[in-house]
């Protein structure tokens, strides 16, 4: 009896600190893109509409014309490093509208959202009215961390690799990868400039100063590891939780690192 008594007594203590407590903090809503649709228009550009969720209010600034807020990255990867000006039109919580991209069909096109609600970012990849044939990204996984990261691209398309790339951590006009620091934004979206920062790319339009370690390349599976050159300078740093984005240009491709290629995005996990 005496025993069943102490137990009864340990539990109800419990209870009273766990109620003491309070609830659990709620883990951190992240922004993400559910769907990106095209509409072509009667100039040739193109509008998007960007379903999503926790978007968060339309910064200072939006709507407006002509415009390259880094709160909103519309880039037309036939140039992985620079984002087009575009006309932002509405910014709710859950979508956003956009005219005036200028693009054509089958380029392969990345899209960026900050949510200063949320602190970070949601990114999508894919390709403008799709046309074939082209390389396909099926899915991006990864493993690992930080200046160790490892990224796994499946899909197909991609061709024999690139001659004299694997083995070696440098860039390559074949592939890119994109990370949305949200450490960086944080510290102040439209001033820092490592917000978005890119590895492993190097074509005509620029050479990223982060090189890739490019571990395997097959018609399949695309293997990367590890960051090199000057990665840790600038904050361009990989940390759990940001939105990265990875773009593939068959190595048959006559036009690597514009043209022809394949992109899609994803977040790395949340540190444990």
């Amino acid at each position: 009896m005496a025993i069943l008594q102490s137990v009864r007594t340990a539990l109800l203590a419990a209870a009273a600190c766990s109620a003491a407590a309070g609830p659990a903090a709620a883990a951190p809503k992240l922004a993400h893109i559910a769907k990106v649709n095209f509409t072509p228009a009667s100039d040739g550009s193109y509008s998007a509409t960007i379903a999503g969720s926790n978007f968060g209010p339309a910064p200072a600034g939006i709507p407006c014309t002509a415009c390259a807020p880094q709160q909103l990255e519309v880039t037309d990867l036939i140039n992985p490093n620079t984002a087009e000006a575009i006309n932002v039109t509405a910014w709710t919580g859950t979508q956003i509208t956009v005219s005036g991209i200028a693009a054509n069909a089958g380029d392969p096109m990345r899209l960026a959202v900050w949510s200063a609600k949320a602190a970070n970012a949601a990114a999508w990849g894919g390709l403008i009215s799709p046309v074939t044939p082209v390389p396909h990204i099926k899915t991006i996984t990864t493993s690992g961390s930080g200046a160790a990261l490892t990224v796994t691209v499946t899909g197909t398309g991609f061709g024999a690799a690139p001659i004299g790339l694997l083995g070696q951590t440098t860039n390559s006009a074949n592939f890119v990868f994109t990370e949305f620091s949200a450490a960086a934004a944080s510290t102040g979206i439209g001033v820092s400039g490592d917000y978005p920062w890119n590895a492993g790319y190097c074509a005509a339009n620029e050479c990223d100063g982060v090189t890739l370690g490019y571990v395997s390349w097959t018609p399949t599976q695309i293997i990367v590891s590890g960051f090199g050159g000057s990665y840790g300078s600038n904050g361009w740093l990989s940390a759990p939780g940001d939105a990265f984005c990875v773009a593939v240009w068959p190595s048959t491709s006559t036009t690597p690192g514009t043209t022809g290629g394949a992109a899609k995005c994803a977040r790395l996990p949340p540190s444990p």
